[in-house]
């Protein structure tokens, strides 16, 4: 005995848009298919080659920034600071704390928590990077360091040609310990900093 095929044949709903006729699939499904996402460029340029590294030894991470064309301490600074919270958000650590390096002779006292003090998410005037640098009278490197108790040689782009700043961060998760005035919270310093810096050269 033969056995008759049976094919499924969708429906057609038959519409009518002026004056033409189209059959359209009544079964038919529209595309599930998500659009691609748009790509935001970050809110702040990426710097050259060489100008932002970071280092890892340990738990501890060796940020420094180098440059030829000197702007301000405090512009460079900042920049420094801000992609210390940058690589903390993007390692999913939610705060980072400044290892201060004081050395031999330095007449500035160490940070210390204060458990009485306010409560911050972050203290700039505690970010405290050291420097190293060329001037234009010599090509030798000299050092500069905010705990030495000597000022910065100065903030003419004219006198220092060739500069290197330098921090190290510990990164930590959970709860900030905010009596500490070298705890960063990473989400305020990048909020606070993002429309004040820009890549160093």
């Amino acid at each position: 005995m033969n056995k008759k095929r049976r094919e499924t044949v969708p429906q057609l709903t038959i519409a009518i848009c002026g004056g033409l006729f189209f059959a359209v699939a009544a079964d038919a499904q529209p595309s599930t298919t998500p659009a691609p996402a748009e790509v935001q460029p970050p809110q702040v340029p990426p710097a050259g080659p060489g100008v932002f590294v970071m280092k890892k030894h340990g738990a501890t991470l060796h940020l420094s920034v180098t440059g030829h064309t000197f702007t301000s301490r405090d512009a460079i600074e900042k920049y420094l600071a801000y992609r210390a919270a940058e690589l903390t958000k993007s390692d999913h650590s939610s705060w980072f704390m400044l290892v201060e390096n004081h050395a031999k002779g330095d007449t500035v006292p160490a940070s210390k928590p204060d458990p009485d003090g306010r409560r911050f998410s972050f203290r700039m005037e505690y970010w405290r990077p050291l420097w190293r640098y060329k001037t234009s009278a010599s090509p030798a490197w000299k050092s500069g360091s905010p705990f030495s108790g000597t000022a910065f040689p100065s903030d003419d782009p004219k006198t220092i040609t060739t500069y290197e700043v330098s921090a190290d961060i510990v990164e930590h998760k959970g709860m900030m310990a905010s009596d500490n005035p070298l705890a960063f919270d990473a989400d305020a310093v990048s909020d606070f900093l993002v429309n004040q810096v820009s890549p160093p050269q």
